[in-house]
């Protein structure tokens, strides 16, 4: 038991996903400025684009000399630990150019992995104490510290063949960085959930944060981050993580800190930042810089569960939902909202499977479908994992919309794998706290919202 509070109390410092973040988001605002200049260089080499054209002068630069970012771009983000080198704050950053919209996934520290054979055989090399160890009872941020020199690039790969994605660049950085660029910025205000308290001398670490809206400088906003005494567990601290994360995004890209700045950022990304991503590469996200809309950042976790496994806590990746969940962020095809047909479901078939706990719950959504004019085809339970909320499973954006209205609690999921194999043009799956609008006979003109 001794050993098992140890390990506990050590996991505690290493928190820091938001870190990674930062450093992509940094990338992106350096070449912003670097970018600024070569337009002005431009302009003076081939004179001031004719005002009568229409647009910003700094438009029509742009036009001509940026390179457009691709429709997706996925980053790997990274932070380490300074003593142990463990990478505890992982995140994956997505960008879609197209509706400007940022995807963050956290991927918890404790995520059991089984390490792939040709990995653990270089690990072992590095860490021959290690030799001995079961590969498949290790937790992810194992993978960068056994992986030395290509601990990141090994955390990519297997990432990459998790989630079935490409991950275009990384971004690597530990909490020294983290410190600086919140200091230098002013701090962030920040809602502390609870009351943190963590006292290790061996670590030098004393977090001691009370509750409430307060104002964070760098070391009481890399004790945040380390906390990790949740009721709830790691899920939990990454819930605050991406909290954090989101006031810190929010200031980090405001006009008036960059202005003010520019010494931080530069220095930021010249000193604190491992990366891949080049000068050449962030000249094409210079025209998005303007765009971004930081509530437009939607925030996940890998679907997963805690569980504790031989006396060793883990959360395990929920396989069946994975697939699901990746199509869903990563892959699924961007519509703009202006192309998108909308179409009502009262000539599709449908089927209803019970996903809940109420017996019943199928019949009952079926009846209330029918009475109001769609056709119901089969009902069921379901065989997926059980969901709080309700999925309506259809093939493309713009279908399914005027059935939402029915349910207090559903969500649209585009899926036509899903509905190929079940031959319906529409499946409704129940959730575990769904409760049915039974009153719903009148539909509301506006379906698309």
């Amino acid at each position: 038991m001794q050993n098992t509070k140890k390990r506990k109390k050590k996991r505690k410092r290493k928190p820091r996903p938001i870190l990674k973040f930062i450093k992509i988001v940094f990338s992106i605002l350096i070449i912003y400025f670097i970018g600024v200049m070569c337009f002005f260089v431009y302009a003076f080499i081939n004179g001031t684009p004719n005002a009568n054209e229409g647009g910003t002068f700094i438009d029509k630069v742009v036009d001509k000399v940026v390179p457009k970012a691709p429709e997706r771009t996925l980053v790997l983000v990274a932070c380490t630990d300074e003593g142990e080198g463990r990478t505890d704050g992982i995140m994956l950053v997505d960008y879609n150019s197209i509706n400007n919209q940022i995807s963050v996934v956290s991927i918890p520290r404790d995520t059991k992995v089984n390490i792939p054979s040709d990995m653990w055989e270089i690990m072992t090399e590095n860490y021959p104490e290690i030799k001995n160890d079961d590969p498949s009872f290790k937790k992810i941020n194992a993978i960068p510290n056994y992986g030395k020199d290509r601990g990141i690039e090994f955390l990519q790969t297997y990432l990459e063949d998790l989630l079935d994605v490409k991950i275009d660049y990384y971004v690597h950085f530990n909490f020294e960085g983290f410190r600086y660029i919140i200091d230098s910025i002013g701090g962030i205000d920040f809602d502390v959930p609870q009351r943190m308290y963590y006292s290790d001398p061996t670590q030098d670490l004393y977090i001691n944060l009370k509750p409430g809206m307060q104002h964070l400088d760098g070391e009481k906003a890399e004790h945040l981050l380390r906390f990790r005494s949740y009721p709830q567990g790691d899920l939990k601290r990454v819930e605050v993580q991406q909290a954090f994360l989101n006031e810190f995004f929010k200031k980090i890209v405001s006009v008036d800190t960059i202005i003010s700045n520019p010494e931080t950022y530069f220095n930021t990304l010249t000193q604190y930042i491992d990366t891949n991503f080049t000068i050449s590469d962030g000249l094409k996200y210079v025209g998005e810089i303007k765009e971004l809309d930081v509530n437009n950042t939607q925030t996940y976790t890998l679907p997963c569960t805690p569980e504790t496994i031989s006396g060793i806590s883990f959360v395990i990746v929920d396989e069946d939902e994975l697939k699901e969940f990746a199509y869903e962020v990563f892959k699924k095809p961007t519509v703009k909202p202006e192309d998108i047909v909308y179409e009502d479901s009262f000539n599709k078939s449908i089927q209803v499977l019970n996903g809940s706990y109420t017996s019943g719950f199928a019949k009952k959504t079926k009846e209330l479908l029918e009475n109001n004019g769609y056709i119901i085809g089969n009902i069921g339970d379901s065989s997926d994992v059980k969901s709080e909320e309700t999925k309506i499973y259809v093939s493309k954006i713009g279908q399914g919309n005027d059935l939402q209205k029915f349910f207090t609690n559903s969500k649209i999921v585009v899926n036509p794998e899903k509905l190929k194999k079940s031959g319906y043009d529409i499946t409704i799956v129940l959730g575990t706290k769904e409760e049915l609008k039974e009153n719903s006979t009148e539909v509301s003109e506006d379906t698309n919202n």
